[in-house]
């Protein structure tokens, strides 16, 4: 028998989101899923560190994916074509996919046909680094609940500058199973790291950085909760939890994803319920569902559209963003006008596990916000 998991148990901690409770229907793709994130003595299993997306589109309870032939055709995806897909509809980089005019057809779509879209995002090397701050929150001695947010993103950002020495520092310590005998000889090593890679402070949350480290580490008998007792080097078991956080946000939706073997075998060790009702979820053959075609269409620009921000500075993404072409600026206008539409029925449609500079860019970037004035380097 399946170990049964209560939603509300997962929504608990969680404050209140627009129309979580309505009955909508989710479909889902994924892409840049790497299925779990090691470490060795020779360094990451996936070094690139590319953004994980599971995305997809959202409909409301009574709404119906409208005229899929006559889309195929406005996509011009060929007859012997099994299913549309993302790399059918177009190929490079993100800007080459923002030049595409059969991606500019499908946003253009969406929106004409009221369908939302929802989406979400990880940063795997943030995601695996970040349970040190979230280790420190634990210990009353340590009061950084404030700002553990900012300390986490700079962290990160220390990180960016030598991932390899950083990965090389974790794996000498077996993080993610720290000896408890270890952890202030740990939290000075990362210390010595943040002193020796970020020389100056960019903000006042780098020297907040260095002060809770060092203080850390001086603390007697300081245990890293998330820290220990864990397999060693092994940094992200799985993506599951991505997969199940918007059955239990959206717990009276029916969520349909595409088949992916590696998740549904561990999913089926475990129930998700709302009391005594099993919640409405399920795996499928996309070539079955249109819902899931159109998944892999969003989630592959999400994807790309977040690995661009990564990729490059504040500075660097405005700049680009003066030349694009008549197509390219329409089509991100329309991707702002998606999300933008999206997240004004429900914020929990878009959910996303990356660093603050990362969030802070695609605010600036796609819909013009003012942000901090170190995140433009």
């Amino acid at each position: 028998m399946p170990n049964v998991l209560q939603a509300d148990d997962y929504r608990a901690g969680m404050p209140v989101l627009r129309n979580w409770d309505l009955p909508i229907q989710l479909y889902y793709d994924e892409t840049n899923n790497i299925r779990r994130l090691s470490l060795t003595e020779l360094g990451l299993n996936s070094p690139d560190n590319k953004i994980f997306a599971i995305a997809g589109v959202a409909l409301s309870q009574t709404q119906s994916i409208p005229c899929w032939e006559d889309l195929r055709k406005l996509l011009k995806v060929q007859p012997s074509a099994k299913e549309l897909k993302f790399d059918l509809l177009a190929k490079g980089s993100y800007e080459d996919v923002l030049r595409s005019k059969r991606i500019e057809s499908l946003l253009e779509w969406l929106l004409d046909q009221d369908i939302m879209i929802h989406y979400s995002v990880l940063d795997p090397l943030y995601w695996s680094t970040l349970d040190i701050i979230e280790s420190l929150q634990v210990d009353d001695r340590i009061r950084i609940d404030a700002f553990h947010t900012d300390l986490k993103a700079e962290l990160h950002h220390a990180v960016l500058q030598d991932v390899p020495a950083f990965m090389k520092l974790l794996h000498g310590f077996a993080y993610p199973n720290l000896d408890r005998g270890r952890v202030g000889a740990f939290l000075t090593a990362v210390a010595d790291f943040v002193d020796d890679r970020v020389p100056e402070d960019r903000n006042i949350v780098t020297a907040m950085l260095r002060q809770t480290l060092k203080h850390a580490g001086r603390l007697p008998g300081l245990e890293l909760p998330f820290l220990h007792d864990e397999a060693a080097g092994q940094l992200i078991k799985d993506f599951s939890v991505h997969f199940m956080h918007p059955i239990y946000v959206f717990k009276n939706a029916s969520h349909v994803f595409d088949n992916e073997v590696h998740v549904e075998r561990i999913m089926r060790d475990f129930e998700l319920r709302d009391r005594d009702r099993r919640l409405n979820y399920r795996f499928a053959d996309s070539k079955d569902e249109p819902g899931i075609q159109l998944s892999d269409a969003v989630a592959g620009l999400i994807g790309r559209h977040f690995s661009y921000l990564q990729a490059h500075s504040l500075t660097e993404l405005m700049q680009r963003r003066v030349h694009f072409d008549g197509t390219q600026t329409r089509s991100l206008a329309m991707l702002r006008e998606l999300i933008d539409r999206s997240d004004g029925f429900s914020e929990g449609l878009l959910h996303s596990v990356m660093p603050l500079d990362l969030l802070f860019k695609n605010e600036a970037y796609l819909h013009g916000a003012e942000v901090p004035l170190h995140i433009w380097n």
